[in-house]
Formats: structure tokens, sequence, C-alpha cells
């Protein structure tokens, strides 16, 4: 009795573990949604579909990228907080989604419970952007002219309450000047009004920036970043010049519903870890000036709830809301 009664629960203890391992093995069973907060061709779609294509061929399993742009993020990432909790819809969560949990008075989902990291993709630079026949060449510059102008300067961002309008909101209150935003439906948008001189100022992410910076057609004055740009070694952060400033970290994350397994989070977690190391991926990355993270699924849970914090106090400072 003895004997079978521990062959019984040796066998249990094996059937459990060749679950674990075989429910690992079985993700994905089906065709995973990759759900982009964003519109269909701007650079981070672009990205998607090259993470996209990769997690395809590793998964033998479709992977479709769906855009569900609007609402400052929050149309998609209400999808994936209500998709089923088997990790098989997913969502690229930009900086957005640690401000919007400040900025909205209510939200169709609670940031911090209702959602699980798959891993922190990367980190991304902000940046200030201005027109070459603006008379600004610095953050010192544009406070000096800001001040004999007050209400007068305008400056444009890809909507109200994204990271990069909270950023140069950030740059008002330190700086104790009078500039006035222009929000657009994105910062394709807003570039076609800065491009011609009609807005003097842009504040947008690095990746979105570079084509205009490379072509000369505008000019940088500072990143908004705690740090320089690997790209941009010579332009300084607002904070060097404005001490007083505050930044959060601008990224990039993966994240899907709460409730699905360990086992399916961390086969999904290695997976696209391994996806950034691949040359076309990673190439992609550099070339936008996205510095690779690849954090564990418990890493990237504890950097999402810090960001939350760090832009909370941020978006409290600048009085900005949506109700």
């Amino acid at each position: 009795m003895g004997q079978f009664r521990l062959a019984l629960c040796a066998g249990l203890v094996l059937g459990t573990f060749v679950a674990a391992e075989s429910g690992a093995q079985a993700f994905p069973a089906r065709p995973v949604r990759y759900v982009m907060p964003l519109p269909a061709g701007s650079e981070t779609d672009l990205f998607a579909r090259v993470l996209g294509k990769q997690l395809a061929d590793t998964w033998g399993q479709q992977v479709l990228v769906e855009n569900r742009p609007g609402g400052g993020t929050t149309i998609a990432t209400e999808v994936v907080a209500k998709s089923p909790a088997d990790a098989h819809t997913f969502l690229h969560a930009i900086t957005a989604l640690g401000i919007n949990a400040t900025l909205y008075s209510r939200l169709p989902y609670d940031t911090q419970k209702d959602f699980s990291c798959i891993t922190q993709i990367g980190n991304l630079y902000g940046v200030l952007l201005a027109h070459p026949s603006f008379p600004v060449k610095s953050v010192p510059d544009l406070i000096k002219l800001a001040k004999t102008r007050p209400g007068e300067i305008s400056y444009a961002t890809g909507g109200s309450g994204t990271a990069n309008h909270i950023a140069a909101e950030a740059i008002r209150i330190a700086a104790g000047i009078h500039i006035v935003h222009v929000p657009y439906k994105g910062s394709s948008q807003a570039a076609l009004d800065v491009l011609p001189g009609r807005v003097p100022l842009l504040a947008t992410v690095l990746v979105e920036a570079i084509p205009f910076i490379q072509s000369g057609k505008l000019k940088v004055i500072a990143t908004t970043s705690p740090k320089r740009a690997p790209s941009l070694p010579n332009v300084p952060t607002v904070g060097e010049s404005l001490p007083s400033y505050q930044a959060g970290v601008g990224f990039w994350a993966l994240v899907t519903r709460s409730g699905a397994s360990t086992a399916s989070l961390n086969k999904f977690n290695a997976d696209v870890v391994k996806a950034l190391q691949a040359p076309d991926v990673k190439a992609r990355l550099a070339a936008a000036d996205i510095e690779i993270v690849g954090s564990r699924p418990e890493q990237c849970d504890a950097f999402v709830r810090e960001q939350i914090e760090v832009w909370g106090k941020i978006v409290k400072a600048s009085g900005a809301k949506v109700d």
C-alpha cells in the first residue's frame, strides 16, 4: 500500500510537471492578435509588423496586427482588457499606458490590475523640434523668447495627454513660461503644420522625427527624455539646462490581459526576447534609436507600476485632465 501511494504521488507530480510543460509548448494554440493603438503606417506600426512576422515564423501561427487608434490609446487598451485571459491577444503598449492612469478621470479598465506584462521592448527618446526659421537653438533661447512673447508661441503634438504633450507641459511649468498647445490626431498630422512653419514647435518621439532631422526640414532644440539620445550625442536634454524639469521614460512594452498562465507568459516572453535579437528586428530598433530592454514579465510589471507613479506626478503638476 505504501509503495502504491508513493507511486501515485510520483505520478501526480509528474503529471503536473508534464501539464505545465505542455501548457507552455501549446502556446499559442491559434492565431494571435497584436493590437496596435496607433494608425497603420506609423513607425511603431511598421516595427510591429516586423516583430509579428518573426513571432509568426517561430510559432507557426498567424500574428495579426490590428490597428485600433484613437482615444489616446484607450480604445486599443480596452480591447485587450476585455479579451480572453489566455495571452492570445496582446497590446503594443506605449508611454500613454503609464500616463492615462492619472490623466483620465475614468477608464474602462484598471491599468494596474487588468494587465500582465510580457516584456518591455525598449526605451524611447522624446525630442522638441523647431522649424528652421524659428529663432531658437536651445531651451534657454526658447525660455528667453517665450518670456518676451507670452502666449504667442505654440507647439504641436500628436494629441492631448500624449507623452509628448505632458513632456512639453513639464517644460512650460519648470520654465515658468506661457506657450500654447496645439493638439493633432497623430504626430504625422502635427508635423504637417510644423514643416511649413505654421506652428513653430513640435514635441514628438525621436522614432517619428528622424526623417525630418536627417533632411534638415526641422531642427532639434533638445531631447525631452532623462538622458541624451545615442544618435544625437551633441543635443542636450531639457534637464541639463532646466534642472527643475521632470521627465518619465518613454517606452514600448507588450502586455496582455491578466490571468494568463505563467507557462504561457514565460514562453511568450522567451520568444519575444529572442525575436528582439533577430537581425531585421534589431536593425529596425537601432534605426529608430530605441534602446532594447527585453525584460522578464515581473521586471516589466514593476517598471510599468513605477512609470504610472512617475508620469502621474508630472500629469498632476501640469493640470492636464481628460474627463
